[in-house]
C-alpha cells in the first residue's frame, strides 16, 4: 500500500512538472548570460567576467570589421598559404581563387569556415593577420570590452584569444545593430555561385537552433525530449574547440521580445539544453513594465526672463522584469546639460536615467518642447544647483534698453522744440515784414 502511495506521489508530481514547469536555468555551462536586447536588462548571469575562449564566436567580430571597412562586391582573391596553413573548418578554399565578401561572410557564419575569415582578415588587414586582429582589438576597447584579447580572426584555440560572457555581449549588440550582419546570422542555407576555380557551394549553418539536420540528438528539456531547434531563433553563432568546449551565443525573438543568451564551455548538449532553458525563462518568466512613456513631461527649464520652458521624454523608458517584479525601487536621475541657446524644439538638453541598485536599467534623452533664440543662458531649478547658481543675474540688457529708450525720447524731444522754435520765428519775422509794408 505504502509503495502505490509513493508511485501515486511520483506520477503527481511528474505531471505537475509538466503542467508547470521548472526553469533549470543552469546546467553544464561554465558561464551563462542572459539579457533582453533592447532594454539591456540582465536577467540572468553566472561567472560571466571569467576569461573563456571563444573559439568560433570570434567570427562576430571579424565579420563586424569586415562589414564596417569593405563592401559586399569586393573581390577578393585567395593568397598563397591560407589554404595550407588553417586547420578545422573549412570550405577548401584554393590559392588563386576570386570571391565577393558577400560570399565569404555567408561562409564565415554559417559552416564557420576557418580559411574564410583568414582570407577576409588578410586582405582588410592589408596582406596581414596581424593588422586586421589589432582592428579586432580597437574595436573591442572602444566597445567597452576590456577584459577581451583576440590573436587571431577564427578562434582557433591561442592561450591569448580570450573573452568574457560580459564582453561577448558588448561585441553581439553592437553587430546587432547592423542589418546584414542580422540577415547572415539567420540564414540556414546558401549557395556560393561558381567561381573560377571551383563549381558552386552549397552551405548551411551549424547552428542547431536554427537548423537540426542530425536525427537522433535531441536535448531534454521540462522533463520532454524536444529538437534543438528552437521557436523564434535567428542567429547568433556557435563554435567548439577542445580548451574551449562547446560555446554559443543566440539570438530569439517573440512578440517583440529580444533575448540573447550566451553560455561558455559546455558539452554539446550542455550549451543546447542551457539555451533552451534560459530563453524559456526569459520569454515566460519576464515582461516589459513602462517606468515613463515618450514626450511624458520632466520638469520646467525656467529662463531669464521668468518664463519657462517645458522638458519631456524623447523615448519611453521600460524595464524587461520578472512579472511579480514592482518598480517603486527604482531610482529617477535628472542630468540637464549647459544649455547654449538658441535651441531648437525637439534639441537634447539633457538625459533621464533609471537605476536599480546602482545599475543603470534605462535611459532617455530629455528634450526642450519649444524654440528659444533670443535667451542667452539660463537657470535650472533642481536639486543639483546650489542657491547661487538658482539666483537671477542683473538684467544688464533690459537696463540698458530704458536708457537707450530715454536718450532717444530727449533727443527727439529737444529736435521737436527747436523745429516749432524755428518755425514760431519764421512766422513773427513774415508778420512784421507784413506791417512794414502795410504802414508804407
Amino acid at each position: 500500500m505504502f509503495k502505490k502511495y509513493i508511485l501515486l506521489t511520483i506520477s503527481i508530481l511528474f505531471i505537475l512538472s509538466n503542467i508547470f514547469p521548472v526553469y533549470a536555468v543552469s546546467t553544464g555551462c561554465e558561464s551563462v548570460m542572459l539579457f533582453e536586447l533592447k532594454t539591456q536588462n540582465v536577467l540572468y548571469e553566472k561567472s560571466i567576467d571569467k576569461k573563456m575562449y571563444p573559439a568560433s564566436l570570434t567570427k562576430i567580430m571579424t565579420a563586424i570589421i569586415a562589414l564596417e571597412i569593405g563592401n559586399l562586391d569586393d573581390k577578393i582573391t585567395v593568397d598563397e598559404k591560407t589554404p595550407y596553413e588553417v586547420d578545422g573548418s573549412s570550405i577548401a578554399l584554393e590559392a588563386g581563387e576570386v570571391l565577393s565578401l558577400k560570399d565569404l561572410l555567408y561562409a564565415l557564419l554559417l559552416p564557420s569556415a576557418n580559411d574564410a575569415a583568414s582570407v577576409i582578415a588578410k586582405h582588410y588587414g592589408g596582406g596581414t593577420l596581424e593588422s586586421f586582429v589589432k582592428l579586432m582589438n580597437d574595436k573591442a576597447k572602444e566597445l567597452g570590452a576590456t577584459n577581451t584579447h583576440f590573436a587571431n580572426p577564427h578562434g582557433l584555440h591561442d592561450d591569448n584569444h580570450y573573452t568574457t560572457a560580459s564582453d561577448l555581449a558588448k561585441i553581439t549588440t553592437y553587430a546587432m545593430k547592423n542589418e546584414k550582419f542580422r540577415e547572415y546570422i539567420k540564414t540556414t542555407r546558401y549557395t556560393i555561385p561558381a567561381t573560377n576555380l571551383k563549381e558552386e557551394r552549397a552551405l548551411h549553418t551549424t547552428n542547431n537552433l536554427l537548423l537540426n539536420l542530425v536525427k537522433g540528438n535531441d536535448i531534454i528539456v521540462n522533463n520532454k525530449y524536444v529538437s534543438r531547434q528552437y521557436e523564434g531563433a535567428a542567429g547568433v553563432k556557435n563554435g567548439y574547440t577542445p580548451e574551449a568546449g562547446s560555446c554559443l551565443v543566440s539570438y530569439a525573438q517573440r512578440n517583440g521580445v529580444e533575448l540573447i543568451a550566451i553560455v561558455l564551455k559546455g558539452t554539446s548538449a550542455d550549451v543546447y539544453t542551457d539555451t533552451h532553458n534560459l530563453l524559456n525563462y526569459g520569454f515566460d518568466e519576464f515582461e516589459f513594465k513602462t517606468i515613463i512613456s515618450a514626450n511624458e513631461f520632466v520638469q520646467d527649464l525656467e529662463l531669464e526672463n521668468d518664463s519657462k520652458i517645458a522638458l519631456v521624454t524623447k523615448e519611453s523608458v521600460a524595464l524587461y522584469a520578472e512579472k511579480n517584479t514592482t518598480i517603486d525601487n527604482v531610482k529617477k536621475n535628472i542630468k540637464i546639460y549647459d544649455v547654449k541657446f538658441p535651441i531648437k524644439k525637439g534639441d537634447t538638453v539633457g538625459k533621464l536615467e533609471y537605476e536599480i541598485d546602482g545599475k543603470v536599467i534605462g535611459a532617455t534623452d530629455i528634450i526642450s518642447t519649444e524654440s528659444v533664440i533670443t535667451v542667452e543662458t539660463s537657470n535650472l531649478n533642481n536639486p543639483s544647483n546650489n542657491d547661487a547658481n538658482n539666483k537671477k543675474p542683473f538684467k544688464l540688457p533690459t537696463f540698458l534698453t530704458i536708457i537707450i529708450a530715454i536718450v532717444i525720447a530727449v533727443v527727439v524731444l529737444r529736435t521737436y522744440n527747436k523745429i516749432r522754435i524755428y518755425r514760431l520765428k519764421q512766422r513773427r519775422k513774415k508778420q512784421r515784414g507784413k506791417m512794414r509794408q502795410e504802414g508804407m
